[in-house]
Order: C-alpha cells, then structure tokens, then sequence
C-alpha cells in the first residue's frame, strides 16, 4: 500500500532491533502510556508482526518513500469478520518524523486497506485524551468520538480519560468522494 509520502510494508531484517529500542522514547511512550507497557524483546516484535497472517491481526511497518526509511508501525487488530470491524493502533516514534502528514497518509492507508481490501464496515481506535494531535488527526479523517472511558489511564500520577473513536465505512467514502471533488475543482 503506497501512498505520497509513505507505504505500509511487512518487517524486514532489521526492524525489530529498532522497534525495540524506539520504546525507550519517552515522548513515544507517553502516548501509548509508559506506565502500563512492557518492554518487549525482538522475538516478541517478530511474533507480533508474523501474527498477521492469523486474518485478525494485521501488522504493517511505515516507511517514506522519498528514502525507504522506516518511521514507525501502524496495526488492525482483533478484526472480526462476522460484524465486520477492527482496531486501528499507529506508533511513530521519533518526533522529526511527527507533524509532517506522515501518520495521516498511513492511517488513511490502512483504511483502504480494512475498507476496501478487507470489506470492513467499522474501524475503532482508543486515545488518550491528552495525544491532541493524534485527536485532530483522527478527526480530520472522519472518525467520531463514540465513547469515554473516564480515569482509565494512570500516568505521572494522574488519572486521564481514554476516549474511542469509530468510522463507517458509509462515512469513509463520502470523505474519499468529498476528497476527489475537491481535487477535480482544485485541477480546473
């Protein structure tokens, strides 16, 4: 899956060695909640990313595509196909590959990817209430906040909200058809 700026791809040699060091970043980290995550090996990178071959879990690397370099992961996970949905879960680890429209093309990606490819009907994910940019990512994208998990993250002594956020399939395409207009407008 190729896109502008990046593609998703499986793991390569050589991925895991710094999957496993970028989860020392503490600024990566905070997102995913420092407090609660394990550090995991090589092999457990590896597992993790072989399991998409179970049809439920779907695992992608993220590179640019100026230079192949590798900038982060992006998930669809405990995909259930009989009412047809999934869990979105991205990492981009360094903050120089952040706030460039990295993360937006991947997710953007990985949903024609569940949309298209996989025929889902409904993509979710979870945030933290306090990952603000990746809120204003998901929502230019067309997710709609469905729920609240109040006070279920507990970190740096403080308890925060995790919200959950879904689109539609229905609601994907009239944002890839608002998209394309725009485009034909903005040609002449």
């Amino acid at each position: 899956m190729r896109g502008k700026q990046v593609y998703l791809a499986e793991l390569r040699p050589g991925d895991s060695e710094l999957f496993t060091e970028w989860q020392w970043d503490k600024t990566f980290m905070k997102g995913i909640s420092e407090d609660v995550f394990h550090p995991f090996t090589l092999d457990d990178w590896e597992k993790m990313f072989s399991d998409t071959m179970s049809n439920e879990n779907f695992y992608f690397t993220i590179r640019r595509t100026i230079d192949d370099q590798l900038i982060g992961f992006i998930s669809l996970t405990d995909v259930y196909f009989k009412n047809r949905h999934g869990a979105l879960g991205i990492g981009i680890p360094h903050a120089d590959n952040r706030g460039k429209g990295y993360g937006t093309e991947a997710v953007e990606l990985l949903l024609r990817f569940a949309f298209d490819h996989l025929g889902l009907h409904k993509v979710r994910l979870s945030v933290h209430e306090f990952n603000q940019k990746a809120i204003r990512v998901y929502q230019k994208i067309g997710f709609v906040q469905e729920g609240v998990n109040r006070e279920s993250v507990y970190q740096s002594g403080k308890w925060y909200d995790q919200l959950d956020f879904g689109l539609l399939q229905t609601e994907w395409r009239i944002n890839e058809n608002n998209k394309i207009r725009r485009f034909e407008r903005e040609l002449g």
